[in-house]
């Protein structure tokens, strides 16, 4: 369910809050009588934008608004679809629309309960829906682009797809923009991990460029070339309720991502053919394998010039024995 929040600014007045609760798989905010949730002003278009359901992802589109949308700040141009997450805030010229996305919880959270009985519960749910079928595994979806609304599945034998416009690839994206392999999704202990191939337009998660291998999370957002997909996992919830149980802690977030250049801006200078400059060492990090070396334990290192000597001497004395063995036998048998 969503619930969504208008405070309207009224000149001269004091402002008005609408509210709109909604089960529905698709609904339209706008001041029409016919918008499902109708904010009465004059600067918001009859049909302003559309939110609409699917997998338990919300997804909104700015339907051609004459004064466009602002999604956390950021403008939704016409036609644009972005993941809707909780907490997040739609303008609509003198409306703010806070979106609050209640999913349905496979474990609930019980007051003062003990990290065993949590896990229990948790593997009580994924039992329990292995056997239901209810879950398909984690998988991509195109929310805009070429092939719409189509799923790629992450399971089965494989821990490697290909992102990309090739025919060899596992997950084609069928776009002239989209280079012949553009990206990687990888599959190990923890999850998911996507990572640019070299590509030219890079790949984007939630608005950030990504320099390096960045692990997917429940609802994250996508940009390859001109194409946006979310990655859907069912079975987030009952992950996050094993988060305090020792043995299931997730590995720490990785360092945070450059945002992704505005359309036409220059690659930064210095960075050949695009690419992120190198990274400055932090302070007080040492500069080379002898400063690395003055922060150990002197009592730990043992100069190998002195074992060295001692290492050939019991080599020595090991051989001398063999030899001296072997002369007996040979004595004793002739």
């Amino acid at each position: 369910m969503i619930r969504l929040t208008a405070v309207i600014e009224i000149a001269g007045g004091a402002p008005r809050a609408l509210t709109h609760e909604s089960n529905a798989r698709s609904f339209v905010i706008g001041r029409d009588e016919s918008a499902d949730f109708q904010i009465p002003l004059a600067t918001i278009s009859r049909r302003h934008v559309k939110i609409f359901e699917s997998d338990n992802v919300y997804v909104v589109e700015d339907l051609g608004s004459t004064h466009g949308t602002l999604i956390n700040g950021k403008k939704l141009g016409k036609g644009e679809k972005k993941v809707l997450r909780n907490g997040d805030i739609l303008e609509l010229t003198k409306a703010k629309v806070t979106c609050s996305i209640e999913s349905d919880k496979v474990a609930d959270a019980v007051p003062n309960e003990g990290t065993q009985a949590i896990a229990a519960r948790a593997v009580q749910g994924i039992l329990g829906r292995l056997g239901e079928s209810q879950s398909e595994g984690p998988f991509l979806r195109v929310i805009s682009g070429a092939d719409e609304g189509m799923r790629f599945p992450l399971s089965g034998s494989l821990s490697e797809w290909t992102m990309g416009r090739s025919k060899d690839c596992e997950l084609v994206l069928n776009d002239a923009n989209v280079s012949r392999r553009h990206a990687v999704v990888k599959k190990d202990w923890n999850g998911f991990t996507v990572s640019d191939l070299g590509s030219k337009n890079g790949v984007i998660v939630n608005d950030a460029l990504i320099k390096k291998p960045r692990r997917l999370k429940d609802h994250d957002e996508l940009t390859i070339g001109p194409i946006t997909l979310v990655f859907v996992d069912p079975d987030a919830e009952l992950l996050a309720s094993l988060k305090d149980v020792p043995g299931f802690a997730t590995p720490p977030e990785e360092d945070k991502d450059e945002p992704a250049p505005l359309e036409g801006s220059a690659s930064p200078v210095g960075a050949p053919d695009g690419g992120a400059q190198p990274e400055p060492m932090p302070d007080g990090a040492p500069a080379s394998e002898e400063d690395e070396l003055a922060n150990i334990d002197p009592s730990l290192l043992v100069d190998a010039r002195t074992r060295l000597p001692t290492e050939w001497i019991v080599i020595a004395l090991v051989g001398l024995l063999i030899l001296g063995a072997v002369g007996v036998l040979l004595f004793v048998v002739l």
